[in-house]
């Protein structure tokens, strides 16, 4: 199941109408909305995005979320993170911030794998991954996936 492109698929959706996209209740499914067919300019595309964050998540189902979360709490960056893994707002989070945690090199080479600039892919994550993040902890809790 790739519960990441359909979690990323929300989220986009959101950001082309310009809406931010609350947590949905549990008890009724999701629907999968379409992603906009033209990304805001300097943004990857939509495929580039999918592709990216299972990059970082480990794969469609998220199994990298647990180290992810470690890896913000242990830049020092706990506040933000526990925010988008409990309900509730989600705190904002800095260009600069994204590449203390996952460091100018890795970003550099996912940028370079994709054709975009480290700065913009850094502008992205910030944007994105506490949105991300959120929905993938619908519970409130990180949870190991399967």
């Amino acid at each position: 199941m790739d519960i990441l492109g359909e979690i990323l698929k929300q989220v986009l959706e959101g950001a082309a109408q310009g809406q931010p996209q609350p947590r949905q209740p549990q008890a009724q499914p999701r629907q999968a909305p379409q992603a906009p067919s033209h990304p805001p300019q300097g943004m990857p595309s939509p495929n580039d995005l999918g592709e990216i964050f299972k990059q970082i998540f480990g794969g469609a189902d998220a199994q990298k979320l647990p180290e992810v979360v470690k890896q913000f709490e242990e830049k020092g960056y706990r506040d933000q993170v526990d925010s988008w893994v409990r309900t509730g707002p989600n705190k904002p989070i800095e260009r600069r911030q994204i590449e203390d945690v996952f460091g100018n090199r890795e970003l550099g080479e996912i940028a370079k794998s994709k054709g975009i600039d480290p700065n913009d892919l850094a502008e992205v994550l910030a944007k994105y991954i506490p949105r991300i993040i959120d929905e993938l902890t619908p519970s409130g809790q990180v949870q190991r996936r399967r």
